[in-house]
């Protein structure tokens, strides 16, 4: 099985920041709803879960979510990365702080069965559990996948150490640049 990070990994952005901005421009009216969007992200910058569920109560305010996201993924097929599909395989796994409702639509698009991702409500931005970031994605994997090898993990990001360092190989990825650090 082969790790991936998803965004800035294997799509070119942050899907779940693309998305919101997709919203603003669809749902014009959610403009005002910036205000108290940053008053509450100001009140809880000291952790990664509650300031991503203060960012994701614009989720309250829309209507057709799923309409949305189709739409989104139609719109944004373009920023996945051609080095993936040059390499993908039928047990590649994306483990991704993305949410899952929002992962979920593009990997059956493109093919990928397994997913770990952040398990947020679409209706209101909670997150039930844990975000998963860090050390969380290693504990995610292992608990969902627990006799499983990771033969290699991909990403973008430092805080993928930890679930680099249960792969037997890791690579840095930098746009289209794949460089191996294990």
């Amino acid at each position: 099985m082969t790790g991936y990070d998803f965004d800035k990994t294997i799509y070119d952005g942050d899907c779940f920041i693309d998305f919101y901005k997709y919203c603003l421009y669809r749902r014009i009216y959610l403009i005002f709803f910036i205000p108290i969007q940053l008053i509450m992200i100001v009140f809880v910058f000291y952790n990664k879960k509650y300031l991503k569920q203060a960012f994701a109560t614009y989720l309250l305010l829309i209507y057709k979510k799923d309409i949305l996201i189709e739409g989104f993924w139609n719109k944004n097929m373009s920023k996945l990365r051609n080095w993936y599909f040059r390499q993908k395989r039928e047990d590649d796994i994306i483990i991704s702080a993305s949410p899952y409702f929002l992962l979920t639509p593009i990997c059956q698009r493109i093919g990928v069965k397994n997913l770990i991702a952040t398990n947020m409500n679409f209706s209101n931005g909670v997150i039930k559990g844990k975000n998963c970031y860090g050390k969380e994605k290693t504990k995610a994997f292992l608990q969902k996948y627990p006799n499983t090898i990771l033969e290699a993990f991909y990403t973008d990001s430092k805080s993928d150490f930890y679930i680099m360092a249960i792969a037997i190989h890791g690579y840095m990825v930098t746009k289209n640049n794949l460089i191996q650090i294990k």
